[in-house]
């Protein structure tokens, strides 16, 4: 009886002071990238209410045909370079180039697949990068698809001042 006591006793000894893994602080590797990156490589999560404001915005917004609010969201000095190769300057210029955009659709059906906002800790910077599914159907009925990926810089106002916008067709399987 005395040894099975010792044996119980060893045991909760050893499982109380074992430290757990999951309770461990995260720790940085530094590693050595193999060509050098001329923005940042030095990242951490930012605030989700940036990319709650990048979704409602240029997403949701997009699909409902109701981008008129877009001067509460993005700087008035925004530089988009979209996915047409098109560049705009200028909220009023970037607001006209997409109600043209949204006006060849009679509908839009767009999936949000992953969403993340990240600050550049050297920089420190806030972006929010966004992949999507864009699901558009032309005015005669034709559908286009297609895979689209956003980054957007927020400025020191908590504004969108910067876009670079991607988008591939979907190939037909």
């Amino acid at each position: 009886m005395k040894k099975l006591l010792f044996i119980a006793t060893l045991s909760v000894l050893l499982f109380s002071c074992k430290e757990k893994k999951e309770d461990k602080p995260a720790t940085t590797t530094q590693v050595t990238m193999a060509l050098p990156i001329s923005y940042s490589s030095s990242f951490e999560m930012g605030d989700p209410a940036y990319a709650a404001m990048i979704v409602k915005g240029s997403w949701k917004d997009w699909v409902a045909n109701d981008m008129d609010n877009m001067k509460s969201w993005v700087a008035d000095t925004c530089v988009a370079f979209q996915a047409n190769n098109m560049m705009t300057k200028g909220v009023d210029s970037l607001l006209a180039a997409w109600k043209k955009g949204r006006a060849a659709y009679s509908s839009c059906r767009d999936s949000v697949n992953a969403v993340m906002s990240v600050r550049s800790t050297d920089k420190k910077e806030n972006w929010v990068l966004v992949w999507a599914t864009a699901y558009d159907t032309k005015l005669d009925g034709t559908i286009d698809t297609s895979a689209v990926q956003e980054t957007w810089r927020i400025n020191k106002d908590g504004k969108a001042d910067l876009l670079y916008q991607f988008d591939r067709a979907k190939r037909k399987q």
